[in-house]
This record gives C-alpha cells, sequence and structure tokens, in this order.
C-alpha cells in the first residue's frame, strides 16, 4: 500500500511540474525549461505506467523479478533525459539535434539488444540468480543498462561553463550531479534488490528531486539575456603578471601592493561578475594566501570578502537602473554576477535600504 501511494505521489507531483513548468514555457532562452518539463512528464509516465501494471496484475504489488530488462531500460532512459535540463542550463547552445543524439546512441543501441533478446530472457527470481547467471550474455546487458547510468551523472561537471551566457553556478551543478548520482544508486539497489522499502522510498526521491528542480527553475534562477551587458575592460591599465597556479604560503608583497591588486582585480576586470567567485580563487589571482588576503581586504573595507563583492555588484546593479530607467530587475541581476533572485534582493535592499522595486520607482519619479 505504502508503495502504492509514494507512485501515486510521484506521479502526481511530476505531472504538476510538467503543468506549471509549460504555461511559462517560452521564458528562457536556453530552452532547459522544455527539457525540465520532458523529464517530468517522462517520469509521471512511468510512474502511471506501473500503477495501471500493477492494477492490471493478479496481484497487485508494485514488485517485478530482480534486473527486469524494460524497466531497467526505462530508468536509464529516464537518466539519460534528465541530463537535458543542466547541459542546456550549463551550455545554452550546445545541445544540437546532432549531439543530443550521440546522447542517446548508447541508449539506442543497448535498446536494439533488448529487442533481440525479448522472448528469450534468462528468468531471475532473487539477487542470488544474478550471479549465478552472471556471464549470460542477456543477464550482462542488462547489468550493462543498469550500471550505464552512473557516468551520466558526471556529464554535467565535465562541460566547460562560462558564466556570462551561463545560469549555473558551480555549486548547483554538484548539487543536481549528487541528486541525480543518488538516484541512480538508488534504481540500481533496486533492480538488483527488489527490496520493499527501496519501491517505497524511490518514487519519492525522483519526486523530490523533480520538485526542488521546478521550484529552483520558476523561482529561483536568473535567466541569461539576448545580449548580457558585458562591460569592457580598462585598455588604459597596465595588466599585471600572471598569477601563479599555487597560492604562495608565506606573502611576499606589502598590504599595500596586495590591496592595489585587489582593486586591479576587481575595478578593471571586474571578476565579482562571476558568481563562483570566492577568497580561495581571489587569492590565487593575487598570488597570495587566504589569511593575509581576507585581513588586507578587511583593514581597507572594514568588511569581508563577501561584503565586497556583494557592494560591487549591487552597485553595478544600480547603475545599469540609473542608466535605462526600462532594464529588466532580473536582467540587472544575471549582468552583476548573481544567479540567485532571492540572494540577489536581499543583498540589495540590506545595502540600499530600498528593495530594487521602489528603487527604480523613486528613479522614475525623480
Amino acid at each position: 500500500m505504502l508503495a502504492l501511494i509514494a507512485t501515486t505521489i510521484e506521479m502526481s507531483l511530476c505531472l504538476v511540474n510538467a503543468r506549471q513548468l509549460w504555461r511559462l514555457r517560452n521564458l528562457p532562452h536556453d530552452r532547459s525549461r522544455r527539457m525540465l518539463i520532458q523529464g517530468n512528464i517522462l517520469c509521471g509516465l512511468l510512474a502511471l505506467w506501473f500503477l495501471v501494471m500493477n492494477f492490471l496484475s493478479d496481484h497487485h504489488q508494485l514488485t517485478t523479478p530482480v534486473l527486469n530488462p524494460w524497466v531497467a531500460y526505462s530508468y536509464m532512459v529516464m537518466n539519460v533525459v534528465m541530463t537535458l535540463y543542466p547541459i542546456s542550463v550549463i551550455q545554452p547552445e550546445w545541445l544540437s539535434l546532432r549531439r543530443s543524439f550521440y546522447l542517446f546512441l548508447p541508449t539506442l543501441i543497448l535498446g536494439l539488444g533488448c529487442l533481440f533478446f525479448t522472448g528469450r530472457w534468462t528468468p531471475l527470481a532473487t539477487p542470488a540468480d544474478i550471479w549465478r547467471h552472471v556471464w549470460a550474455p542477456d543477464v550482462l546487458l542488462r547489468l550493462v543498462i543498469l550500471f550505464l547510468m552512473l557516468p551520466y551523472c558526471f556529464i554535467i561537471l565535465r562541460f566547460p561553463r562560462n558564466y556570462k551566457s551561463s545560469s549555473a553556478s558551480f555549486w548547483w551543478i554538484l548539487n543536481y550531479s549528487g541528486g541525480l548520482l543518488i538516484i541512480c544508486l538508488a534504481h540500481i539497489a533496486l533492480m538488483l534488490t527488489n527490496h520493499i522499502w527501496l519501491i517505497i522510498t524511490l518514487p519519492m526521491l525522483v519526486a523530490t528531486f523533480f520538485l526542488i528542480s521546478t521550484e529552483y527553475e520558476l523561482e529561483e534562477r536568473l535567466l541569461p539575456t539576448l545580449q548580457p551587458e558585458v562591460q569592457p575592460l580598462a585598455t588604459d591599465s597596465t595588466p599585471l603578471p600572471e598569477a601563479e597556479s599555487t597560492p604562495k604560503t608565506e606573502p611576499e608583497i606589502t598590504e599595500t601592493d596586495l590591496w592595489e591588486k585587489v582593486c586591479y582585480y576587481m575595478d578593471q576586470e571586474k571578476v565579482w561578475k562571476d558568481p563562483d567567485l570566492t577568497l580561495v580563487s581571489l587569492s590565487r589571482l593575487c598570488a597570495t594566501n587566504v589569511t593575509y588576503l581576507n585581513r588586507v581586504i578587511q583593514d581597507e573595507t572594514g568588511s569581508g570578502f563577501k561584503e565586497m563583492v556583494n557592494k560591487k555588484r549591487v552597485a553595478d546593479v544600480a547603475t545599469q537602473l540609473e542608466q535605462n530607467a526600462d532594464v529588466d530587475i532580473l536582467a540587472a541581476f544575471f549582468n552583476a554576477g548573481y544567479r540567485s533572485r532571492t540572494t540577489a534582493w536581499r543583498n540589495f535592499k540590506e545595502i540600499t535600504g530600498q528593495s530594487p522595486t521602489e528603487y527604480k520607482q523613486g528613479l522614475k519619479q525623480g
């Protein structure tokens, strides 16, 4: 009964998510929302299929023999589809028809293999049967289908990302990849053991994963603009020498020299527009250690690294609003290096004392 309830929740949430996304499907320029719609619909339909098969069966249980080939294959297809959304967020223009074909090619080949063995599958009733027949060709094929899901969990970690056109931060990529990995491991464990608690837990994991992804897409993610406002670097300044790849363990420059480097990277290179800028990455640029850099920033600004970066970003948002009263606030946030509208809104109000909407209205009235 609990398994039926969990699968029903999964089906309902995924189809509702798809409905909510469909209403706003044309807003992003990177087609990511359409990819997330596909994942929600596929997941909802698979859950519906399991429920229908359960009611049509005589036992009325959501259980199948271990390593069921078509169930394993459907899980693998769903996993591949679930990678389309983050890819279109990380690199909006990468996912062409040809590349999508190559992405699905292993799935298509394994699907043909399943058709070849149709009607001749080795029966597997328990986990022990898997190891007893592990060298049977059809069992090997099923194991390949099952474990091929894992590389797709890490594929988004390998994509190079340009922060000027992508709305994905490093932590979002890591969290999505980690969530996908947990679901895949649960799929694998379920197919190998067919344990009742996995039958209950897995639908709830998938439903939660899609719910969080949909919430992030609709409420949190700042979308890239068609023509992001990227200010050119100053041409009248002399570039600093390249930073060393490894930060020094002992500072060899004075506080004045280090602060000049910080000012260069913040004011000329505008590194604060990178949403993944951290104190560690800035220390590498400045060829110093984190402790020394943090002390210099506190001495010079009276606040910490995060406060310094947020002040730069908020000032840039305010400048964009002042220069163009019709600029979209969320686009201004994106161009300033923010990737979360909640964080951007909160920082703007803390620093200026006004919400972005109030600030924009004040400019129009003035």
